[in-house]
């Protein structure tokens, strides 16, 4: 039997079941519904429209991002890489081959000026003609032995592993501080002697007095190497060298090879009271800790030949000192403090022109003898403020603003990003692993 509609005091059969409310309706009343829900369902078409414009305008390098830049420069550095080994090996093939032609045509020249002389002096006599007769004998056979040796290459094939570039997710504003707890693994390094460490990624390297070590990402020590010099006031990578840069108080700067830690001073740039340093991809930045700092350009591409000197009050005010310098993005982050109030600030510049971006007071101060407040990269363009005085590592977003200040105990002397995801904290006994 038909049933009726389902609103009080309708006698009109149900003609079908409404899709909102599931009761049975009659034509009437199952229009009424209709025009109850459509200026309800009218916003959300709309919203449902605007999503699927935000989709179709989505593009693959907006989600990518600078990723495939860097995957072009770690192609290039690769193939660099692999061009320098291959110059080296021909350039080793054509040296053996020259010196062992060398040392007989040295043999060869010293018998021709003996015949020479023995004609000029005519002493010749069968004793000087057995001995010249044996000896080009011997060098035939030499020679002879020469053209009939081969060079042989043992060529080990190229192993590249798929995990060398790990690709993962990442939201920025789940890049926090406050995600700091507990490390997530610890280096020791009690009683040692500075604040310093620097990382290319691959390898963080600290200095654990009396050894700089190089750790890589299992948190191994894989390679450790006696430091002879100096104590390091400030470490940097370079990309384009392919190596670490040190400078010390003495005011000597090392190149330290990542592979073999093996150092080479760098003879070309004037001795100064050097107290920091950061490289681009093309020029190695460095500070004298005094009033009103110089910042000092060379070129990495040209063995270190002086670019551009910037003075105050390009580089700073006259009354300022820089504390600490880093790069990124083709951007200068300085640290900067009053000579007379001793109040920090902290400025990101243009790399190329030293034009101010913005500046941001961070209410905290310095004075002369306290630990120098430092400064690192984080991910997506943010930056990260070491202060060891108060305890308190600054998170800076981007545009300048502070994204969060956190309480750091045991306090941080320094701090730098390892890999993707871990940011490596310089305490006064240990190395701190922290995930972000």
């Amino acid at each position: 039997m038909p049933r009726t509609c389902a609103i009080e005091k309708c006698k009109y059969k149900s003609r079908s079941i409404c899709p909102c409310c599931n009761k049975n309706l009659c034509h009437n009343h199952l229009k009424e519904h209709d025009d109850l829900n459509n200026p309800q369902l009218n916003p959300l078409i709309n919203q449902f429209n605007i999503l699927d414009e935000q989709l179709k305008s989505s593009n693959t390098d907006k989600l990518i991002g600078d990723c495939r830049q860097k995957l072009l420069q770690w192609r290039d550095n690769c193939h660099k890489m692999i061009n320098q080994l291959y110059e080296q090996k021909i350039h080793e093939l054509d040296q053996r081959c020259l010196q062992k032609l060398d040392e007989q045509r040295t043999q060869l020249n010293l018998i021709r000026s003996k015949m020479t002389e023995l004609i000029r002096q005519q002493e010749n006599n069968q004793k000087h003609i057995d001995s010249t007769t044996l000896t080009i004998r011997h060098i035939h056979e030499e020679i002879k032995a020469i053209e009939n040796t081969h060079l042989q290459l043992d060529i080990r094939p190229l192993t590249i592993d798929d995990s060398f570039i790990f690709i993962e997710e990442f939201e920025p504003n789940k890049c926090n501080l406050v995600n700091l707890t507990t490390p997530y693994r610890t280096i020791d390094c009690s009683g040692e002697w500075g604040p310093v460490l620097v990382s290319n990624n691959r390898y963080l390297l600290i200095d654990r007095h009396p050894n700089l070590c190089l750790i890589n990402q299992k948190f191994e020590i894989i390679k450790q190497c006696p430091w002879k010099f100096d104590f390091i006031r400030d470490m940097c990578w370079s990309s384009t060298l392919n190596c670490f840069i040190v400078i010390t108080r003495s005011r000597e700067i090392y190149l330290v090879n990542e592979k073999t830690l093996a150092t080479e001073l760098i003879q070309t740039i004037e001795e100064q009271d050097w107290s920091s340093c950061t490289c681009s991809d093309t020029s190695f930045y460095l500070t004298a800790r005094r009033e009103g700092t110089n910042i000092y350009e060379f070129n990495l591409l040209s063995s270190f030949t002086l670019i551009k000197r910037w003075k105050p009050p390009h580089s700073c005010k006259q009354y300022e000192v820089i504390l600490n310098t880093a790069y990124k993005n083709k951007t200068l982050a300085l640290v900067i403090s009053h000579c007379s109030t001793s109040i920090v600030h902290f400025e990101l510049r243009s790399s190329i022109t030293l034009d101010r971006l913005w500046s941001i007071e961070l209410n905290i101060s310095h004075r002369i003898g306290q630990p120098l407040i430092r400064c690192s990269s984080l991910k997506c363009d943010e930056w990260l403020v070491v202060d060891n005085n108060t305890s308190q590592l600054f998170h800076i977003r981007k545009d300048g603003q502070i994204k969060s200040v956190y309480p750091c105990n045991p306090s941080p002397w320094n701090a730098v990003m390892f890999g993707s995801n871990l940011l490596a904290i310089r305490t006064k006994n240990s190395v701190n692993f922290h995930k972000l």
